[in-house]
């Protein structure tokens, strides 16, 4: 055996390269020696990529998606979970209530119309017209609306009403029809009637939390609006129309009857039951009246009143009253004030509407000779009668005239230095025909000779 080997070996060339593990040469012959070789397998790799090149030249690219989602859908689907994880929260809790919040907010909400009436001195009927506008359809669930001064430092609001379940697609109106409401604080009711009655338009600011519904998206959204509201602008506009007295008085004293105007300037019906006035001339009161069942849709509203002039007022203190009147005698007018006394509803108190009206006063101004023919006509009825004559069954005498004419003449001359009109002037004690024309042309107006 061993013979054998060495034999076999003895054909060993010493000077041929040994072969490398890859069956080639040397390293002095391996390029020769493994070129044909490499020749082969780069024609190989060349014809490969000439297959796949092929092979997704005739691919769409919806294969092209689906092979590759196919390969990594895992990858996919764990970031599709970390992705919902963050971006979910964020869109219902943050994203979705500020577009909530965003679309309450720019809502006006006016206030096209609406009324508060007194009912008893704790509660009202209150309705009110307003809209919301949307961009998307939404359903709210019913809400407590407050309403508050925003000018009180102090969240205190004075009543509150419930606003039904609505459904809002675009601009839509919203009624608040016929709640009684109680008032929660009188204090700030009284502040803002009392803006109501002195202003031209007054501010009404409402507050509340909102559950909405868009689709099947559920969130929580806060209103808080503050709108303006036309007001009374105190009464401009009130005025005694018609004024008769009433002889014989009945038992009650009820002397006087007539209609008077109450404006209403605002947007809101307003209703106060019965009210009391005072009738001043100066700081002197002359007489006390009562509207009955006071409701004042907007516009002007003529009202029938009746109750008592103070006649016995009137003669005792006719200088004093005159001196009051100097300025709107000169133009040919009678100026009578009126401030509250007293507002009631099925026999109760309204304390908050006369905490206000019995504090504010209003001017009433009258021509002479409308006066003066609404009273003549009071004693006449349209019949002939001496003005005189009538004058002395009425008072018994002419004193009272004499005391008008009297006071014209000694208060003339400082009247006429201030303006180029001055009343009427005659001798003290002289009923002459100048001081009677007023009367007689009150009388002819009502006999239809102007």
């Amino acid at each position: 055996m061993a013979s054998a080997f060495r034999e076999d070996t003895s054909h060993y060339e010493h000077q041929s390269p040994p072969t490398s593990v890859h069956g080639g040469r040397g390293e002095a012959g391996e390029g020769t020696s493994n070129a044909p070789e490499r020749r082969s397998d780069d024609a190989s790799s060349a014809d490969h990529v000439q297959e796949k090149a092929a092979a997704a030249a005739t691919l769409t690219k919806r294969q092209k998606v689906r092979r590759h989602c196919g390969r990594f859908w895992w990858w996919y689907l764990i970031g599709f979970i970390i992705f919902s994880a963050i971006f979910l929260p964020i869109l219902f809790l943050v994203i979705i209530p500020a577009i909530v919040q965003r679309i309450l907010d720019s809502q006006t909400m006016p206030v096209h119309s609406g009324e508060f009436i007194a009912i008893t001195p704790d509660t009202l009927n209150v309705s009110i017209t307003t809209s919301l506008s949307t961009p998307l359809p939404a359903d709210i669930d019913p809400l407590t609306l407050f309403l508050y001064n925003k000018d009180t430092p102090t969240f205190s609001p004075f009543v509150n009403v419930t606003l039904p379940p609505l459904h809002i697609d675009g601009q839509t109106d919203i009624y608040i029809a016929e709640q009684t409401v109680t008032i929660t604080n009188e204090t700030e009711l009284i502040s803002w009637f009392s803006n109501v009655f002195d202003q031209k338009s007054v501010t009404l600011s409402t507050r509340g939390d909102a559950s909405i519904h868009l689709g099947k998206l559920h969130s929580n959204g806060h209103i808080d609006k503050t709108v303006e509201v036309n007001s009374l602008n105190k009464l401009d506009g009130f005025g005694i129309q018609h004024m008769q007295l009433m002889l014989p008085a009945k038992e009650n004293g009820t002397n006087i009857q007539g209609t008077l105007n109450l404006p209403n300037w605002g947007a809101l019906n307003i209703g106060i039951g019965n009210l009391s006035l005072n009738l001043m001339s100066g700081d002197l009161r002359i007489g006390l009246i009562t509207v009955y069942d006071v409701y004042l849709p907007p516009g002007n509203n003529s009202r029938y009143f009746n109750g008592e002039l103070y006649l016995d007022v009137l003669f005792q203190n006719i200088g004093t009253i005159l001196s009051s009147q100097a300025d709107a005698l000169n133009e040919g007018n009678i100026q009578i004030d009126a401030t509250g006394n007293a507002t009631v509803v099925n026999g109760e108190h309204i304390r908050f509407i006369e905490a206000i009206l019995n504090h504010r006063r209003v001017v009433s101004t009258i021509p002479v000779v409308k006066l003066t023919s609404d009273l003549i006509s009071s004693f006449t009825n349209g019949s002939d009668v001496s003005i005189p004559d009538m004058l002395d069954d009425v008072f018994g005498n002419s004193t009272f005239i004499q005391e008008v004419l009297s006071h014209w003449n000694t208060t003339g001359s400082n009247v006429a230095a201030k303006t180029k009109r001055s009343p009427l002037s005659v001798p003290r004690g002289v009923i002459g025909p100048g001081a009677l024309s007023l009367f007689k042309l009150g009388m002819k107006m009502r006999m239809g000779k102007y």
